[in-house]
Parts: structure tokens; C-alpha cells; sequence
């Protein structure tokens, strides 16, 4: 017979239960809680945290989740090379990044750009960088042309990690990408 004891002992031990494998859940991500599956970005309303122009150009747009004085959010960008430049502010200022995201220049989804290439083409990009992310297996079919989203694809110079072009870019005067920043990726 279940009496309302027992009922009590049997709930409250399957909450335990729930809260625990959630802990160990939240442990075993490393407190991650974010990923890029779709980022909160509004399109046409969202500024830039580096060069304060609205986000609204999808292909070339980025998102980071930051934790950092005690608090959790999300930043957004108009160029991967303006996500670069937060990178770094927000390791300086001992912050943690949780999650970068990319949209992958060949199908359009988001993706972790910190273990996506990034594609230098000449391109247009908000920021004139010619940087775009894509996953790795999709490097030669954007060279082929093979663009499932977004305008025609431009003329592939070359690509490097994303995690070699966030711990490395920085623009140069006037917003410009120096020559050689990307050396010894």
C-alpha cells in the first residue's frame, strides 16, 4: 500500500535524482550551456560589440556566449574578424568564451568556429575582410562553387583554422586586414 510517506520519500527522491544527473550534465559539458545551433541574433537590429554597425548581413555574421563578471550572455557581429577582436577582450578581461558561431558559408547552418576553417576569399563581407567560416568538409565545395546559401560564392585565396583566426586577426589602420597577420597558422 502507498501511503502518503512513502509517496513523499518516492518524490522527493526522484527530484534528487533529476537534479543530480542535471548537475552531472552541467559538469560534464564543462558548465556549457550554449551552442550554436541558433543563436538570438535579430537580423537589422543587433550592433555590432567591435565596429557598432548593425548585424545584417548573414553570411559573414557571428556569435559569441561569454561568461564574464559573474553573468552569462550573448555578443553578435557583423564580421568574423569583429568576433576575433571581442575573442581576445574577453580573455583579457578574464572572461570565459562558451560558444563561437559561424554560419557556414556552403549550407548556411551555424557551427562552432572555433573548430570550423575559415575561408579568406575576396568575397564582400560587412567588414571587408573576405572572412567566412565553413566546416572543414566543406572547404572544396565552396572552391567548386558549390554554395547552397547566400550570393554566389567569390574566388577562395586561401583558409586557416578558426582557431588559429581567433587567437591571431586583429585589423590593422582603418579597419584593414594586415598583410601577414595569419602567418604561421
Amino acid at each position: 500500500m502507498l501511503t502518503r510517506r512513502r509517496l513523499l520519500i518516492l518524490g522527493t527522491g526522484a527530484a534528487a535524482a533529476l537534479f543530480s544527473m542535471f548537475i552531472l550534465r552541467h559538469l560534464e559539458s564543462g558548465g556549457r550551456e550554449a551552442e550554436c545551433s541558433e543563436p538570438p541574433i535579430s537580423y537589422g537590429r543587433d550592433e555590432c560589440q567591435v565596429c557598432k554597425m548593425i548585424v545584417d548581413y548573414e553570411p559573414s555574421s557571428a556569435a559569441m556566449y561569454v561568461e564574464e563578471f559573474g553573468r552569462r550572455r550573448w555578443y553578435f557581429f557583423d564580421d568574423i574578424g569583429c568576433a576575433a577582436v571581442w575573442y581576445k577582450v574577453v580573455k583579457s578581461r578574464g572572461g570565459r568564451v562558451l560558444a563561437v558561431c559561424a554560419r557556414d558559408r556552403v549550407d548556411g547552418q551555424w557551427i562552432d568556429l572555433r573548430s570550423a576553417a575559415v575561408l579568406i576569399t575576396d568575397e564582400f563581407t560587412s567588414m571587408n575582410t573576405g572572412f567566412l567560416a565553413a566546416k572543414p568538409e566543406n572547404v572544396e565545395a565552396y572552391r567548386r562553387g558549390e554554395v547552397r546559401w547566400g550570393p554566389r560564392p567569390g574566388k577562395l585565396i586561401k583558409t586557416v583554422s578558426g582557431s588559429c583566426h581567433l587567437e591571431r586577426f586583429r585589423y590593422g589602420e582603418a579597419w584593414s586586414v594586415p598583410s601577414g597577420w595569419d602567418e604561421g597558422c
